[in-house]
């Protein structure tokens, strides 16, 4: 059985696992995510154990998104000109970096909201 979870701190209010564990489970994949409210104090610590065999990775949240990155082996191309990851990769002991959040919120503006930002100005509050 495998293992995935979400770092971050804090995590009470999030409800990855319902979703996540519920999307492997849909798969027949055997594996479990959890929450691990990381501290920033124990980050370098937990992301260590990432590279365990049995952790396929993590998903990366507030406030460790910009702070992992040189923890890593490796971080993608579009991670490293945002400054942030949000997800972990585990290649067996190897660690890389990427984050989806910019191409998964491009696609919820082109495809649910009909909209196309390139060459518009926009402004981005929160």
């Amino acid at each position: 059985m495998f293992r995935i979870g979400l770092l971050g701190y804090p995590l009470t209010h999030s409800i990855s696992p319902l979703f996540q564990q519920a999307a492997l489970d849909h798969c027949g994949l055997e594996g479990r995510y959890q929450l691990w409210e990381t501290e920033p104090s124990a980050l370098a610590a937990v992301v260590a154990q990432l590279r365990q065999p049995d952790c396929l990775g993590a998903n990366v949240t507030v406030p460790h998104k910009e702070v992992v990155v040189p923890l890593l082996d490796e971080v993608d191309e579009l991670a490293s000109a945002i400054g942030a990851v949000n997800t972990i990769v585990n290649k067996d002991g190897h660690l890389v970096g990427y984050n989806t959040d910019a191409e998964g919120f491009m696609r919820g503006l082109e495809e649910d909201g009909g909209f196309q930002p390139a060459r518009k100005r926009v402004v981005i509050l929160g």
